[in-house]
């Protein structure tokens, strides 16, 4: 008996810690497949595979990687391109590398102009399997920060 509690309790603070984990983001990420540039200093680093985004930042597996000058903390510039049409849309970030091993890179967005800002949020919510849910993730935040209570 003693045992099956204890297992009963390990896996009940296993799910609780992935719960806990899931609550922690502030938006929904999505997966989607499109070329993304992240650059740093005069490293460049690209993905043409998908990636995970949410309004405040991405991940992405990536062929190569400066590991000196994509390491955590260093400031960036990312472009995702969205079409190959004649006009070409971008969403344009500044941010920062929160994470970087080899073969993947996650960046957290600190700055989106209007139209970029626009153009994820839109992204977002046209592929998201829940778009009720991220309208009530961008009424709870300021832009791409959490309103403060």
């Amino acid at each position: 008996m003693r045992e099956r509690t204890g297992i009963l309790k390990a896996f009940l603070r296993g799910a609780l810690m992935e719960n806990h984990h899931q609550n922690r983001r502030g938006f929904t990420r999505i997966p989607f497949h499109t070329e993304v540039e992240v650059k740093t200093g005069n490293s460049i680093a690209r993905s043409k595979n998908g990636f995970d985004v949410s309004m405040s930042g991405l991940s992405l597996a990536v062929d190569s990687l400066d590991a000196a000058a994509f390491a955590p903390g260093a400031p960036c510039e990312i472009r995702i391109l969205l079409s190959a049409s004649a006009e070409q849309v971008t969403i344009e970030a500044r941010g920062v590398v929160i994470r970087s091993a080899p073969g993947n890179l996650a960046v957290e967005f600190n700055e989106l102009d209007l139209d970029s800002f626009q153009h994820l949020r839109l992204l977002i919510l046209n592929n998201t399997a829940e778009p009720e849910k991220a309208e009530r993730e961008f009424a709870s935040h300021w832009g791409i920060k959490p309103r403060r209570a």
